[in-house]
């Protein structure tokens, strides 16, 4: 879809690649994953002098305006350096819900921190996507625990689906983490994305959204997805190239390995496989730009495909390596990691295939 891009676009992806380059830190990486709720204050504080943090805001509301397009080519950079905190597509998360189903009220007291990166967000969406429990909602406050929350750690606003207990009807609450709630940071193989579980007793909390919440709440992971999916892209660029180069200067029997079929049928295979999931992430965030009525099922479809091409992509470069791929001093692991790590926290692979062939088969049957 080389419509898409424009030279807006193209200068927006240059530029966050110099800056990321210039300041991407593997061994500071290696650092976050042997502590518990630290993230890259570093990498976090580009994110917010580069305005990346408002990208998808409006303007009246301190942001850049631009829109989830300009957000999904800035994601994809971070793939490639493996960025070291989260926010950018949980925040994402949270600006959306204020944006679509927040009060007037609501979005002046937070959206203009939430642009400027002084406010984080985090989301927990998944019971929407796999039926899971939900919080309870009574009167104005929240209670119960949640599962992993990415960003968990260190968000200062949440939005959650909660049980209604006077209606049993779900609704979409948001909550101030800091108004009471407990966090409890947990060890990961990726410390850097701040999982923590996150507990609630009668903690104050502000509902968003009660006519077809669930849906909502589904629709607002959708859209996370397809942000995450342009990081997943990104990360499996990366690990594509680094075994590509790696093939043409490594020798063996006199010749580089790339030449032999093993090695360069590996590589043809990452690429399929990364170009399958550009696919359908471009047409993903096209509907995401336009609000379209499938965005749901084309946020499946791209957040599918990336899982499988970076978590292919990771694995192949690090066998393409050899020895030296699978070392605490080489990279790859970092990608290995993420790869993981976001195949998993917005909801896993099964509950998105269930989803994405419920909504082929309802359209075809239609």
């Amino acid at each position: 879809m080389p419509f898409l891009l424009d030279d807006d676009h193209r200068q927006i992806v240059q530029e966050a690649e110099r800056v990321l380059s210039d300041g991407w830190s593997p061994d500071g990486l290696r650092h976050l994953l042997e502590r518990v709720g630290v993230h890259d204050h570093g990498f976090w504080t580009t994110c917010r002098d580069m305005g990346w943090t408002g990208i998808a805001v409006s303007e009246d509301h301190g942001g850049l305006g631009l829109g989830p397009i300009e957000l999904c080519l800035t994601a994809q950079v971070v793939g490639r350096f493996v960025g070291g905190a989260p926010f950018l597509s949980t925040g994402y998360g949270v600006t959306e819900a204020l944006r679509r189903f927040g009060s007037a009220d609501q979005q002046d007291r937070y959206l203009a921190g939430l642009a400027s990166g002084e406010m984080t967000g985090a989301i927990h969406l998944t019971p929407a996507l796999d039926g899971g429990e939900r919080l309870v909602w009574t009167d104005g406050t929240l209670s119960g625990s949640t599962g992993l929350v990415v960003a968990g750690a260190w968000a200062n606003l949440l939005v959650t689906l909660a049980r209604d207990t006077a209606t049993g009807r779900d609704v979409l609450v948001l909550v101030a983490l800091d108004d009471g709630a407990h966090r409890e940071p947990v060890q990961t193989f990726d410390n850097s994305r701040g999982y923590a579980v996150l507990r609630f007793d009668d903690t104050p909390a502000q509902i968003l959204a009660t006519d077809d919440a669930t849906q909502a709440a589904l629709d607002l992971l959708a859209r996370v997805a397809v942000v995450v999916a342009f990081e997943q892209l990104g990360g499996a660029e990366a690990c594509m190239e680094r075994a590509r180069d790696f093939a043409n200067d490594r020798q063996a029997f006199g010749q580089p390995i790339g030449k032999f079929q093993a090695i360069k049928h590996r590589i043809a295979e990452m690429y399929v496989a990364n170009e399958l999931a550009r696919g359908n992430a471009l047409r993903a965030a096209l509907a995401l730009r336009d609000d379209a009525d499938d965005l749901v099922l084309r946020a499946g479809a791209a957040r599918l495909t990336a899982i499988e091409a970076y978590e292919f992509a990771a694995t192949e470069a690090i066998q393409t390596h050899g020895a030296i791929g699978i070392t605490w001093e080489h990279d790859l692991h970092l990608f290995f990691r993420r790869s993981r790590a976001l195949a998993l926290e917005l909801g896993a692979r099964g509950p998105w295939q269930d989803l994405v062939a419920r909504r082929v088969i309802a359209g075809a049957a239609a």
